[in-house]
């Protein structure tokens, strides 16, 4: 059983069989599908089925040449509502079944970000009209969540001049590491120098602050599972969402975090405090992506 089916609604499914009971309602009453012919006799075919809003499952297989439609997987999924541009995305597949991982270099982040893939039979379709030439740029990060909480904002009008030094823009820190990874050791050196500043300005802060309000957002990868992360993000819009098939609510969180924007959906049973713009969001989640191949 998915584990991540309770963050879309499904808090009491515990076992295959009421799992399945979801899988054949997707099936029966789809919101939209994809198929793409990947053979003579077989259809690769993903099935789509909303619950509420842009929470819901996702069933992947195959139909052969007798009509009969053969699951491959399943997934829940939570749709992004922002488009986020990224650098040189590569899709890399599972080997244990037909579903693909989205791999990026972040400057944002200054790591690699690793997340699963949503559309998974557009993405075959552009391997077979051979578009390898194509770099696709453009992603719409969902994720879903087991466990959360909330915590009050920080004001950061009363630090606009206590230190001598504050720290560069985001956007100089992202064309600082543009430039050290082709070769730039100026940029490389600079960036060395702005993390030992930064190291100073949080030293001196952490005297006086609580941690979390030093540190204002994070990302950080989770655990040995390559798609999750641990995450501290500014609430800007907040969707409470009844799964129609169980009448669970759930909260749909768009979240700012270290300059990405991503959708997270998380049970309300699992979100202790209240959530409000302007508020932030901590927790776990599984990041998901859905790739525009055009």
């Amino acid at each position: 059983m998915h584990s991540y089916l309770r963050a879309i609604g499904f808090s009491k499914v515990k076992s295959k069989i009421e799992q399945n009971k979801i899988i054949t309602a997707a099936l029966n009453d789809a919101t939209f599908r994809r198929e793409i012919e990947i053979r003579s006799d077989i259809k690769l075919v993903q099935i789509n089925r909303s619950f509420g809003g842009p929470l819901g499952i996702s069933v992947v297989g195959e139909y052969d040449k007798e009509g009969l439609f053969h699951i491959d997987h399943s997934f829940p999924y939570c749709a992004g509502h922002h488009t986020t541009t990224q650098n040189d995305i590569q899709i890399e597949p599972h080997t244990d079944k037909e579903a693909y991982s989205g791999v990026c270099d972040d400057y944002n982040l200054g790591m690699t970000l690793i997340y699963n893939l949503q559309n998974i039979v557009d993405y075959v379709r552009s391997t077979w009209l051979n578009n390898y030439y194509h770099s696709p740029k453009r992603v719409k990060f969902g994720a879903l969540s087991m466990e959360g909480r909330i915590l009050f904002g920080v004001h950061l009008d009363h630090l606009v001049c206590p230190y001598d030094k504050q720290p560069i823009s985001s956007k100089d820190r992202q064309n600082l590491i543009a430039k050290a990874k082709s070769g730039d050791m100026d940029a490389l050196e600079n960036l060395t120098i702005c993390d030992m500043d930064m190291y100073s300005l949080v030293t001196k802060r952490i005297k006086d602050e609580d941690l979390l309000t030093v540190v204002e957002t994070y990302f950080m990868p989770y655990g040995i599972d390559n798609e999750h992360y641990s995450i501290l993000g500014i609430i800007q819009n907040i969707e409470q969402i009844t799964n129609e098939f169980s009448n669970e609510m759930v909260y749909n969180l768009s979240i700012i975090c270290n300059d990405i924007l991503l959708n997270v959906a998380i049970n309300a049973l699992d979100l202790q405090g209240e959530p409000a713009i302007g508020r932030r969001f901590k927790g776990i989640i599984w990041l998901q992506g859905q790739v525009d191949f055009t």
